[in-house]
């Protein structure tokens, strides 16, 4: 499950960045609760770090807005 989901990221990463925040509606739709939400941005968040650790994505910050593009 956890490299299906970290191939998913991938394959949601675009050449513009893009935050934590929207790439969890990629991945897990925009039909979820405010708590669901909470959940997918922290999910995602944690996948996005691993695959900036490991090359497959790059993390941006800019004026205190964290962003990611494919790597």
């Amino acid at each position: 499950h956890h490299r299906a989901r970290l191939d998913e990221t991938i394959g949601a990463l675009r050449e513009d960045s893009q935050t934590g925040y929207q790439l969890s509606y990629a991945l897990f739709g925009s039909e979820l609760p405010p708590a669901g939400r909470r959940f997918a941005i922290a999910e995602t968040l944690s996948h996005l770090e691993r695959l900036v650790r490991d090359g497959a994505a790059a993390r941006h910050e800019d004026d205190g807005v964290v962003t990611y593009t494919g790597g």
